[in-house]
C-alpha cells in the first residue's frame, strides 16, 4: 500500500469521527438555543465554519486523488515504456533472423538458431553464453556461425544452455586453406583479439585473399567462410625463415553478434570437392 493510500484511509476514516462529532455538536447547541437564535447560529455556523471547512475538505481530498491517478498513470508509462522496447527490439531483430534463416536454407546444412545470453564480460569478449544445449542435441566442439561466417565453437555444454568459445580467444586455433591458392595455415588470436594466420613462408597468400575452414581437426567442416587477409604480420618470435603471419580480418565482425547457428555435427565433415 502506498503512503497515498494510507493517507487517504487516514483521512477518510479522520473525516467521518470529525463530521459525527461536529453534528452532535451542532445539534446541542441548536436545541439549547430559543428559535430565533437557531436561525442566526445557523447561518454563521455555515458561513464562517462549516462551509470553509467543507471547502477545504473537498480540496484535499481532489488532491489526494490526483496524486493516485498520478501514481497509477506512472505505473501504466513503466508498463508501455518496457512493452515499446520490447516491440523495437523486435524489429530490429526480424530482419537478421530472416537473413540468418534464408542462409540456413541455401546452405542445406542442419543449423539450429541461439540467441547469446550472455558475454564474455573481459574487453574483447571473447566468448558467449547461447541458449541452446544437450535437449537441443548440440554437443563441444560444435562450429558456431552467422550468415557472415564462423564466429567460434562450443567449448562446454550443459542442459539448456552452452559456452561458445570464439576465434579471439587465445586458446582458439582453426585450421585453414586459402581459397584462390588452396594452401593450408593456422589461425589464432592474439592479444588485443587481433587474428593471425601462419603459413609456410613460401605459401602462395597475400592481401585480400579469402579464408575458409580446411576440414582438418574435425571440428569444422570444409569450406565455411573465415574472413579475408587484410596484411602482413611481423613479429620476432614468429621465426621468419619457416613461417610468415598474416593478419586476418573476420568477416563477422565478433562485437556485433546477437544471434548465433550451431552446426549439428553430420556423420562427414566434407561441405564440397575442391
Amino acid at each position: 500500500m502506498s503512503i497515498f493510500d494510507w493517507f487517504l484511509r487516514l483521512f477518510t476514516l479522520g473525516k467521518g469521527i470529525v463530521s459525527l462529532l461536529l453534528s452532535i455538536v451542532f445539534c446541542a447547541v441548536l436545541i439549547s438555543l430559543k428559535p430565533p437564535e437557531r436561525q442566526t447560529f445557523h447561518d454563521v455556523m455555515i458561513s464562517t465554519f462549516l462551509y470553509p471547512a467543507q471547502a477545504i475538505l473537498s480540496r484535499l481530498n481532489r488532491t489526494i486523488r490526483v496524486f493516485k491517478e498520478n501514481d497509477e498513470l506512472k505505473r501504466q508509462n513503466s508498463a508501455l515504456r518496457l512493452e515499446n522496447d520490447y516491440l523495437v527490439q523486435a524489429i530490429k531483430e526480424l530482419p537478421r533472423v530472416q537473413e540468418m534463416e534464408a542462409f540456413g536454407e541455401r546452405s542445406q546444412l542442419k543449423l539450429k538458431m541461439a540467441q547469446i545470453s550472455a558475454d564474455d564480460p573481459g574487453r574483447y569478449s571473447t566468448n558467449w553464453v547461447v541458449n541452446l544445449g544437450r535437449e537441443d542435441s548440440v554437443d563441444v566442439n560444435m562450429p558456431v556461425m552467422t550468415a557472415l561466417g564462423v564466429v567460434g565453437k562450443t567449448a562446454k555444454c550443459y542442459r539448456s544452455h552452452c559456452l561458445v568459445q570464439g576465434l579471439s580467444d587465445p586458446s582458439a586455433k582453426v585450421s585453414v586453406l586459402c581459397n584462390r591458392s588452396r594452401v593450408n595455415g593456422m589461425l589464432e588470436a592474439w592479444p588485443g583479439g587481433k587474428l593471425v594466420a601462419r603459413f609456410s613462408v613460401d605459401a602462395d597468400v597475400g592481401t585480400g585473399d579469402t579464408l575458409v575452414t580446411s576440414g582438418m581437426g574435425g571440428v569444422f567442416p570444409k569450406g565455411l567462410l573465415l574472413g579475408v587477409v587484410s596484411g602482413d604480420h611481423q613479429d620476432a618470435s614468429e621465426g621468419g625463415d619457416i613461417l610468415k603471419g598474416m593478419e586476418v580480418k573476420p568477416f563477422q565482425n565478433p562485437h556485433r553478434v546477437e544471434e548465433v547457428f550451431v552446426l549439428i555435427r553430420p556423420d562427414s565433415w566434407t561441405l564440397g570437392k575442391e
